[in-house]
């Protein structure tokens, strides 16, 4: 059924166009970065790439996840399967784990058209770059995974919606502790600490910490100011990794739950 879903999914255009333009747009970047300065070569490249999965790896993760449940239940596709005998369950399960594999591929090829940059620009490898790939994976996964929870029981743009709150509160949490940590939000920062501790949080990378304490990171993450003192978030542990990681279970329970009530 998984691989009913993705091939199901590959017939989807703008997923072609998505995963042809990354590379466009990652050959462009490393091609802009190259006419600068070469102390900040590398700076640019991070910093341009990361922009590209921020902006465009969310894009991508809402429209996977806005439309999960709720489009193919109404063209009777999900309900077709339920009738020859396959549990609701097992449809929510497959069905989000086909996004999910759409999705670690698209960001797959933008990663491989980064290091490829990344060597034709004389630098290698980049590590730092690969684990910030991998610390957006996790956090623009969580996002799809909260769109298809609620596409289970409203529409695609709804949907989306409520995925796309998921991501900024995730990254306000992050900010705010780091915040709070600091010492700038005063009697706030007690609530802060619960938040951070139960709700999920963006998986902030080495990478991304260095590039945004050196304002270099551009839109991928502009520094913060609080009370007119700049916050730095530093780069995600152990936990917050596991916890994030927590919340796929919840959402994929919480679609489980409304696909059980929706009409097919």
């Amino acid at each position: 059924m998984i691989g009913g879903g993705v091939q199901r999914l590959a017939r989807r255009r703008w997923l072609w166009v998505a995963a042809a333009g990354g590379p466009l747009v990652v050959a462009i970047i490393a091609a802009v970065a190259a006419g600068g300065r070469a102390p900040a070569v590398g700076d640019d490249l991070r910093a341009g790439v990361a922009s590209l999965l921020l902006l465009g790896g969310l894009a991508a993760a809402l429209g996977l996840g806005g439309a999960t449940l709720n489009r193919d239940a109404d063209r009777g596709y999900l309900g077709l399967l339920a009738a020859t005998g396959v549990g609701r369950p097992p449809i929510v399960v497959t069905t989000l784990a086909a996004r999910l594999v759409a999705l670690a591929a698209l960001l797959a090829i933008w990663a491989v058209a980064a290091q490829v940059a990344s060597t034709a620009l004389g630098r290698g490898l980049d590590g730092p770059l690969i684990v910030h790939t991998l610390a957006m994976a996790e956090l623009l996964a969580l996002t799809l995974l909260a769109a298809a929870a609620a596409s289970s029981v409203v529409g695609p743009a709804a949907s989306a919606v409520a995925g796309a709150a998921v991501f900024v509160m995730a990254q306000a949490v992050a900010n705010l502790k780091a915040a709070a940590d600091d010492g700038v939000i005063g009697t706030a920062a007690g609530p802060v600490k619960a938040l951070h501790a139960v709700f999920p949080r963006a998986v902030t990378s080495p990478m991304i910490a260095d590039l945004q304490a050196r304002d270099v990171a551009g839109a991928a993450a502009p520094q913060i100011e609080i009370n007119r003192n700049l916050v730095t978030v530093p780069p995600a542990g152990a936990g917050t990794v596991l916890l994030t990681l927590a919340w796929f279970s919840v959402f994929a329970l919480l679609a489980v739950a409304g696909f059980r009530r929706r009409t097919l």
